[in-house]
């Protein structure tokens, strides 16, 4: 070998390393530009919970209050409306909707799914379609008829006025029929021939192997509950019935509007959320993923 070949050898081997590095600089670089951009209005609503309603609009803004008052998250926790409305009451109405509503639809809508993906009965696929119909009916349709309908019933300012019609959704049900249709047919005729029934089949076989697809449905309906504004306030008049997103709206008034509380408040709707989604969206991942493997 020339002395100007293993020149360019040696050349070639320093510089590898170096474009190396700056490939995963950028990467990195990108990802945490992402990062910031996404996370950018929870900082924000973060910092501006320790400011002064002054320090919130004044101009040109500051990211770090002057001075960082924890008294106002006291006074967000101390909120009092009398008769039982307080901000951990709105709090526990918030964490016992979400996680009822999706426990509760996951339970449901995987019975349904099992139905439409692992048996045959007369109408199946005629009922399946008409169900994914159901899908392009806009929710503001439905909202009169659904609100009159749990007034016949007597169910405002109960918790059944949300719990009900939450149980069934037919997007996490289409979901999790692609999900079952992929799991092999083999480990359900190995059950049937040990003498299994249907109802072992789903709760020993199928759900055990579904739990990336159940986690997403939870995840997802636990989101949407968490978040949701219009039903509560249209179904919850009494205060201590009321959600935090509803409840945020004590912090403005008609003349003057307390944005640090307000803040305060927004802090606490948005981190269980991003907690949830931060620990399990290895599931999340890959319930979506192999949603979609078979039709």
């Amino acid at each position: 070998m020339s002395v100007a070949t293993k020149t360019m050898t040696r050349v070639r081997v320093r510089e590898k390393p170096v474009h190396q590095t700056v490939g995963l600089v950028l990467r990195y670089g990108v990802l945490i530009a992402i990062g910031l951009v996404m996370f950018m209005p929870f900082i924000l609503a973060f910092l501006g919970s320790f400011k002064t309603d002054a320090e919130i609009i004044a101009w040109p803004p500051r990211l770090l209050p002057e001075t960082w008052r924890w008294e106002n998250w006291v006074k967000v926790w101390r909120t009092d409306l009398g008769e039982g409305a307080t901000f951990p009451r709105w709090l526990f109405n918030t964490a016992f909707l979400s996680v009822t509503v999706a426990v509760l639809e996951v339970i449901a809508c995987s019975m349904a799914a099992y139905a439409f993906a692992r048996l045959r009965f007369p109408g199946r696929d005629a009922v399946f379609n008409f169900m994914l119909g159901t899908m392009m009916i806009p929710g503001a349709v439905t909202l009169i008829p659904a609100f009159v309908l749990m007034s016949k019933l007597k169910l405002l300012n109960t918790y059944w006025s949300l719990l009900l019609p939450g149980i069934v959704s037919a997007g996490a049900i289409f979901m999790l029929t692609q999900f079952f249709k992929t799991i092999p047919r083999d480990l359900e005729e190995a059950a049937l021939i040990d003498g299994a029934s249907q109802v072992q089949i789903y709760k020993d076989v199928i759900l055990p192997l579904a739990r990336p697809a159940l986690l997403t449905v939870f995840i997802l309906q636990f989101q949407a509950m968490w978040n949701n504004f219009l039903t509560p306030l249209l179904y919850l008049d009494a205060p201590k019935m009321w959600v935090l997103n509803v409840a945020l709206s004590v912090f403005k008034q008609q003349y003057k509007a307390q944005w640090n509380l307000t803040l305060v408040g927004a802090v606490f709707n948005a981190v269980p959320v991003l907690l949830l989604f931060f620990f399990f969206s290895k599931y999340y991942i890959e319930g979506v993923a192999y949603a979609g493997v078979k039709g």
